[in-house]
């Protein structure tokens, strides 16, 4: 494994860790749907995301806007899950 892919995860494996979607399949789906954006632009499911992209992820009508703090790829407890994004949704 390189460097860059060491600090880089894919942006469907990286909702799933960090428990935005119950499924990565369902990451996935939502990334093709176009509910998913990184950086302002469409995301796709493969593209990948590095510590301080911010990613909006629209769900049941609203957005949520998440900063990846850390690039996890593999489903964690939540304590190291919460550690890996950055919550900066506001309040309804």
């Amino acid at each position: 494994m390189t460097a860059d892919a060491a600090a880089s995860a894919r942006v469907d494996a990286w909702l799933w860790a960090v428990r935005v979607y119950k499924t990565r399949s369902a990451a996935t789906t939502a990334c093709r749907a176009g509910h998913v954006r990184l950086n302002g632009d469409r995301a796709k499911a493969a593209q990948p995301v590095r510590p301080g992209d911010e990613l909006r992820v629209r769900i049941s009508g609203f957005d949520r806007i998440l900063v990846v703090k850390k690039p996890i790829s593999k489903r964690v407890g939540a304590a190291v899950a919460a550690e890996a994004v950055e919550d900066r949704t506001p309040p309804p």
